[in-house]
């Protein structure tokens, strides 16, 4: 039996503007490579090596991004399950249920395996082989979540603990941790019962829906409506916009996995992971050349991305983070690449929504 990826393709990524915008977030942007990062997510259960283990993609996103989605699938040759389209974001909790009714009516006895478009994984191979280990776990009725290997104390992921051995690296959850502060993330690093939640999940689509009839009725109840009387064009599906408004946004992680006796963690799983979440992080991974290349006159450790045909000259300068696409610039420290997104909060304060 297959497993059918879901990706989640409705994040904003404020945090990388000005290339990151709400006309194209981060996801649909090469910023690691010559591939979009969704394009690049999409490939990773398309290679030779995964065999016949996945079946297509599904895609959910924001009606929004429907043209921009069916491009970029055409540029790489993949041909999509489906295109679940939401006229807003509603929060994983949400994306989750509408995958797990989506595969239980078309594919009884499917798995899912929720996935976020904008992480890079710099070894996909161990990835895919966790997620082929992880589904022997998760046809036994076990919502499996994948715990990153945490290599240093970092504020800014969430954390599982791990609890009573299942499996080979697979355990039960004993808990989800929220972000931790500096000292907090240190004790989790030095303790190696925790890893980075990665927001990813394997489950049967039949153990989902049930959890979340238990847990989060509401959502699955509206979920499936809006899937019921959804319009269909050819792999488009797009939802219905009224019931859709009636879901209670909330993550799949507050709605069920912090609730179930189901939740079952593969960890630590060391695939070379990373949110790509600032421009910090894409500059430690990114092998995406500029063109042209920028000019550097007694300038070191700067990260440039510039728009094809944008020049960038540095002289004298050091840990810097320059993006530009024409219209927009960012010079921002390097270690500040987390306050990135204060820049999008002032230009909506300032009323200048042309410049998001």
């Amino acid at each position: 039996m297959s497993i059918h990826p879901v990706i989640m393709c409705g994040g904003a990524g404020t945090r990388l503007w000005p290339a990151s915008d709400k006309a194209c977030p981060k996801q649909f942007h090469r910023l690691i490579s010559d591939k979009s990062v969704f394009q690049e997510t999409v490939l990773r259960f398309c290679s030779a090596d995964t065999g016949e283990a996945f079946a297509a993609p599904i895609i959910i996103s924001n009606a929004a991004y429907a043209d921009l989605i069916e491009a970029q699938l055409a540029e790489i040759g993949v041909e999509p399950c489906a295109i679940l389209l939401e006229p807003a974001g509603k929060n994983t909790a949400a994306v989750a249920a509408m995958a797990a009714r989506f595969i239980a009516d078309h594919f009884p006895g499917g798995l899912g395996l929720l996935v976020p478009s904008d992480h890079f994984i710099g070894q996909p191979a161990v990835f895919i082989n966790a997620v082929k280990e992880g589904a022997a776990i998760a046809r036994t009725g076990f919502i499996t979540t994948f715990g990153i290997a945490a290599c240093r104390p970092e504020t800014g992921f969430g954390y599982i603990q791990a609890g009573a051995p299942l499996e080979g690296p697979v355990s039960r959850v004993a808990a989800f941790r929220e972000k931790p502060d500096a000292v907090t993330a240190a004790r989790y690093l030095a303790s190696g019962q925790y890893s980075w939640n990665a927001g990813i999940f394997l489950f049967d689509a039949e153990t989902l829906l049930m959890e979340l009839e238990a847990y989060a009725p509401d959502i699955l109840l509206a979920s499936s409506n809006a899937l019921k009387a959804a319009r269909v064009d050819a792999t488009k599906i797009f939802l219905d916009p009224e019931i859709f408004a009636t879901i209670r946004s909330t993550s799949i992680d507050y709605a069920v996995m912090e609730k179930t006796q189901r939740a079952a963690v593969y960890a630590p799983l060391d695939c070379a992971w990373s949110d790509i979440g600032t421009w910090a992080m894409i500059g430690d991974v990114s092998d995406r050349a500029n063109l042209p290349e920028p000019v550097s006159i007694s300038a070191s450790d700067c990260l440039v991305h510039a728009a094809d045909g944008v020049l960038v000259a540095l002289v004298g300068v050091e840990n810097l983070i320059v993006v530009a696409d024409g219209r927009r610039v960012l010079v921002a420290a390097r270690d500040k690449a987390q306050d990135v997104g204060q820049v999008v909060q002032a230009l909506k304060e300032r009323g200048l929504d042309t410049y998001l």
